[in-house]
Parts: C-alpha cells; sequence; structure tokens
C-alpha cells in the first residue's frame, strides 16, 4: 500500500512539472491590454558635458500589435510623438519631430522612431522587466564641452540603439515605469559620447495603467 502511494505521488508530481513545462513553453507572446502609451521623465539627463543637460521629455507612442512574440529584434511598437518641455538645466535639447523651433529654424521630422524587442528579466511566468530597443531617436542637444559652448546631434540606430528596460509588477501585471540607459554617439564631430539615465512612469496617454500577461 505504501509502495502504491508513493508511486501515485510521484506520478503527480511528474504530471504537475509537465504541466507547468507546457504552459511556460506555451507563454510565447506577450498581450498588452492597451493600443497606447505615454512615458513621461520629470528629469532625462545626459551626461557627457561639462554639466549634464536635464530635460523634462514626454514620448508617446504606440504598440505594433497588442500581442507580440518573444523574439529578439522584432518590431514592439513606434514613438510617434517626442515633446521635451523647456529649458532644461544644464544646456539646452530638442527632439527632432518637426515641430521643434531653433533660432527661426524648425527642425526636421525624425518620427517615428521604432522600438524592436530585446530581452525578458524574470522567471517565466513572473516577468519582472522587458528590455527594448529605440531605433531612430533624434536630438540635438546645446551644451558646453571643454569650455566652449557646442551643438550636438545624437542618433540611436540599428547597430547603436537606445536601450531601456520597463518594469513590470508581477502582481497586479501591469507596466510601472521605464528606465532610460547606455551611451550613445553623436554624429557631430567634436562631441562627446553621452550616457542617458533616468526612470520615469509608462501609463496610456489618458493616465490608465497598462497590462502586459503571457498567452
Amino acid at each position: 500500500m505504501r509502495t502504491r502511494s508513493k508511486l501515485l505521488l510521484a506520478t503527480l508530481t511528474v504530471a504537475v512539472m509537465l504541466a507547468s513545462a507546457v504552459a511556460t513553453a506555451s507563454a510565447g507572446r506577450l498581450s498588452v491590454s492597451e493600443a497606447r502609451f505615454r512615458i513621461t521623465w520629470s528629469s532625462l539627463e545626459l551626461s557627457g558635458f561639462a554639466t549634464n543637460v536635464r530635460c523634462a521629455l514626454t514620448l508617446e507612442g504606440s504598440y505594433h500589435s497588442r500581442t507580440s512574440a518573444k523574439t529578439a529584434e522584432a518590431l514592439a511598437g513606434y514613438i510617434t510623438g517626442a515633446t521635451v518641455r523647456h529649458p532644461c538645466t544644464g544646456g539646452e535639447a530638442w527632439a527632432f519631430n518637426g515641430t521643434e523651433n531653433l533660432e527661426g529654424t524648425t527642425l526636421a521630422n525624425s518620427l517615428p522612431w521604432h522600438i524592436r524587442y530585446e530581452s525578458f528579466s524574470g522567471t517565466l511566468p513572473n516577468i519582472t522587466e522587458i528590455t527594448d530597443k529605440l531605433v531612430g531617436a533624434r536630438f540635438l542637444i546645446k551644451a558646453t564641452f571643454l569650455g566652449i559652448t557646442i551643438r550636438c546631434v545624437y542618433t540611436t540606430t540599428a547597430t547603436e540603439p537606445a536601450h531601456g528596460p520597463t518594469r513590470r509588477d508581477i502582481t497586479s501585471r501591469t507596466l510601472t515605469s521605464h528606465r532610460a540607459e547606455g551611451s550613445i554617439r553623436s554624429e557631430t564631430g567634436g562631441c562627446p559620447t553621452g550616457t542617458f539615465s533616468g526612470e520615469g512612469p509608462i501609463t496610456t496617454p489618458a493616465g490608465a495603467r497598462i497590462t502586459v500577461t503571457l498567452i
């Protein structure tokens, strides 16, 4: 009788493990509850100059699809709006959004910028962060470097993208904030390589939370 009980327990244990493995393996796609998002930084910092340039920045965009595969380089969405709040501190910054005016000249529009999936952190199904790459983001920075006031254009590319993880609460399954990080090289000669840093909340444009589930 004891042997039969042990065998039954072992069989149930294996069944549970297999069921868990199947569920985890099948969770190959991410599903978002909303089609659009907004990320707001009260202070996004770009270091590398005599003083760090800090600006309030808002990015708005849309997901490429309400469901997407956890596949590296897959298109996850687009940034369709970029607004820098002036003035900044430590310097100045402008986004190439087709509306920013610099001394009577309107900067060109480089939107939309592409968001590509990179990786996730945590153990399935408890994803704690989703990291994406931002390609095509374009800014003009005015700051002091080596005692000289300079203007530098920075653009993220497919080979040198901006990286940033979005935090996900595993209990509510909602996205909470997005963290900008990593270095970015300038295409303007004589300008330093900058480093982005800063974290801001992510919501819908109306301020609602966005839920991400595995399917």
